[in-house]
Order: structure tokens, then sequence, then C-alpha cells
């Protein structure tokens, strides 16, 4: 086999494997200008393979006149991707007719009449088109975004005008030094235009899902804010309504006795503080303190919150706190007030949920790397379809819950790296385990 032959079988072998290339990102990255380009390289690697049937099976010489419509049709293609890519045009009918009619053209050029001057004036007219397309791929100075790979392309594809209009006065013996080297010259371009194409394309898609992410995360930011809302409001309505009908009630002196009067304080009393805690709740929920984590004692946080629950009479007269601390459990960083709050709202949840009368556990124990601080309580538990949702910001199961504490607790367990399991089942109680790491330090 001649040396032309072997480089454009080469050359055939290597187009079709970055056609290949080029059909599989096209399957995700559907952009215009990609498509155009891909119909490009397609008409290339065709051509390549019309030349091998041209010369092994038609043994026609010079090339036929389709083989010669092939690389015409690559640069058109390449100059409609230019234009897409520049200003988002899209090959219409008429404009494919119009390309197809220009490509017969400068085809009957180049094999009718002296071969050599009609190749001339056809090479150094795909050359121009060439030139002009990598004139368009360069990218704008008033385009805000850019991406990487554009000017690569862009330089690529005007040195691959260059080279081809340049071949069309040089003339070099089959299988010399110079032969050789043109040759290698355009595969080496063809094969940097396919990377700085990859490259792109990529990018573009990089951007773009950057983009939607981006896009994604303000939707669920302003679905979030509408929740809180729409949680706010239902959560103040309640204690509200109920401060004005009893102010309703107070105003009609003659109609209270001493006892009624003073239950309706009682009762404006307590819906105020409800509406306090709410609000306080929220503010903690809405603008979270940064985690101060120093060295200290989580014995220490447990024994105390142990206390609290046992001296609280009013909300736990009968419950049996206890306490068991693991002694191998060493000293490892965390902010003493945040767990110490986390620890009380989770034990507070345990004994409101067995309304003031039961076992309720606080169990301290190392776990592979992390602290594992258990609270266990002897409640009703929680249905399995409700647990899902228990650190859904004013979502509670209980009638005056704020539905924010566990919100806030799986916060603050996150910024120190932890994280909140919860073991619940109906009719035996419930088990929240707080991990914190102990290389959280």
């Amino acid at each position: 086999m001649s040396v032309p032959l072997v480089l454009t079988f080469v050359s055939m072998v290597a187009f079709a494997i970055q056609l290949l290339i080029f059909g599989y990102l096209y399957s995700s990255h559907r952009v215009r200008f990609f498509q155009y380009l891909l119909l490009a390289w397609g008409a290339y690697t065709l051509s390549k393979g019309l030349k091998l049937v041209d010369v092994l099976v038609l043994e026609v010489v010079p090339s036929s006149f389709i083989t010669e419509v092939a690389p015409i049709a690559a640069v058109g293609f390449t100059l409609a991707a230019a234009c897409a890519y520049r200003w988002d045009y899209r090959l219409s009918p008429r404009d494919m007719l119009a390309g197809i009619g220009v490509a017969v053209v400068l085809a009957f050029a180049s094999v009718i009449g002296p071969h050599e001057e009609g190749q001339r004036v056809v090479g150094v007219g795909l050359g121009l088109v060439q030139i002009a397309a990598g004139v368009l791929f360069w990218p704008p100075r008033d385009r805000a975004m850019r991406y990487r790979g554009e000017r690569l392309l862009a330089g690529l594809l005007t040195l691959w005008g260059l080279h081809r209009i340049a071949m069309q006065f040089v003339s070099a013996e089959v299988g010399s030094m110079t032969y050789l080297a043109a040759h290698g010259t355009f595969i080496t371009l063809y094969f940097l235009s396919t990377f700085a194409v990859i490259i792109m394309v990529l990018e573009r898609a990089r951007t773009e899902s950057e983009r939607l992410h981006a896009r994604l995360r303000e939707a669920e930011r302003l679905a979030t804010a509408g929740e809180l809302a729409a949680g706010m409001a239902h959560e103040i309505r309640n204690p509200l309504a109920a401060i004005v009908n009893a102010t309703a009630l107070l105003t009609d002196e003659a109609g209270l006795t001493p006892t009624e009067r003073a239950a309706t304080l009682g009762a404006v009393r307590t819906e105020a503080r409800r509406l306090n805690r709410i609000l306080s709740d929220f503010l903690r929920f809405a603008r979270p303190q940064e985690a101060r984590r120093a060295p200290g004692d989580i014995a220490e946080v447990v024994e105390h919150v142990g206390a609290l629950v046992r001296d609280d009479r009013t909300r736990a007269p009968r419950v049996d706190v206890r306490v068991a601390v693991d002694p191998a459990v060493p000293p490892f960083a965390f902010d003493r007030d945040q767990v110490t709050q986390v620890l009380w709202n989770v034990a507070l949840n345990g004994v409101e949920a067995m309304d003031g009368r039961g076992k309720l556990s606080l169990e301290v124990a190392r776990r592979n790397g992390d602290v594992a601080l258990a609270v266990s309580d002897t409640g009703p538990g929680i249905p399995a379809d409700r647990l899902p949702r228990v650190f859904e910001p004013f979502y509670s199961g209980k009638p005056n819950g704020s539905g924010l504490g566990l919100t806030i607790a799986e916060r603050i367990v996150a910024a120190h790296g932890g994280r909140i399991e919860i073991d619940s089942e109906p009719g035996r109680g419930t088990r929240v385990t707080l991990l914190f790491p102990l290389g959280a330090a």
C-alpha cells in the first residue's frame, strides 16, 4: 500500500474514533454549535473513507465528485458552528439548500477543467472560510461569560485555514519530508481542534450545571422562607387568638368572678410566654451562633442537665432520671452552652412525651471515633410515618410545641461535625443519640 493510502487510512481511523467521542458527548450535551461541529467532523471522516473507496474499489484518480463534496461540506458546517456559537445561529432549510448548492459548484470547479487550478481555487476559498470560522469562535470583548478552550479552537481553526491555503502553493513529492510534514501538520491541527472542542463543551456543561444548581438553591431558599413564614404565622396565630379572647372577657368587668378573672389573666400570661418562646426559638433558628468549641468534660454537662430535670418538679414531678457515663470517654472540644441547650431540649421532649411520669436515661459512651450522648424515655414513642419529619421546622407532635427544638438541635450538632440518630417505636419509648466526633478539635 502506498504512503498516501496509509496516511489516509490512519487519518480515517483517527477521525472515526474522535467522531465517536463527539457522538458520546453530544448525547448528554446537546448544544447547537456542537451539533454542527459533529456534522463537520463526520464529513471529514466521510471524506477520508471515500478517498479509500475511490482508490481501492473504484480505482478513480483523481477523486470523484462525491469525495470532493465531503470536505467542502465539513468546512461549511464548521462555519455554521462558529455562527451558532457567536450569534446562536440556526441552520434553516433554505440555508442548507444554499450551502449544498455552493458545495456542488465548488466540487465541480475542483474536478472540471484544469485539475490543479480548480483544486487551488477551491482550497484557498475553503481556507478563507475556515479562517473566518476561527475569527468567529474568538470570544468578543463585550461578552461577560467566557469558556476555556474557545480561544484555543479559534487559533487552531485559523492556523488550519492558513495551512489549507499554503498547501495550494506547495508542491511536495509523495513520500518526501515536505509531504509527510504537511500531512502531519494537518493531523496535528485536527487532533488539537478536537481537544479544544471537548474542553469547550465540557466547560459550558459545567458552567450551565453550576447555574442550574444556583437557581435550584435559590428556589429552595425561597420555598424554605415561605414555609417558615407560614409556620410562624400558624404558630403565632393560636396564642394571639387566645390572648384576644381573654382580653375580650376581661373588658366585661361584671361578667367574671374573681376566680374566673384570675384564671383568664393566667391564660394571658401563659400564652404570652408561649409567644416569647416561639420567637426566641425562631431567632435561634434563623440566626444560629457559631460553635465556640473548647476542650471539656461532657460528663459534667450530662450531670448538670440530669440535675435540672430532677429539680423541675412542675414538668417532671414523677420522672426517674438516671445518668450513666462511661469513664473511658475522654475530654473533647465542644461548645458547652450549645450542647447543654441541645441536651436539655431533647431531655425535655422526653419528659413531656411521658407526661411528667416515667423513666429518663442519660448515657454517655464511645462509639468508634464518636462520643455518643443517648437520651431514652419510656413514653409512647413516635409513629414510623412521623419519624422522617421530626427535624422539619415547625413540625411538632406536642400541642404547644414550637416545632423548632429538634431543628435547632440538629443544626448545633451538625456545626460540631456530628449527627443525630432517633430510634423509636410506638409503645416502647424513644432513644435520641447525639454523636460528636472526638477528632473535631
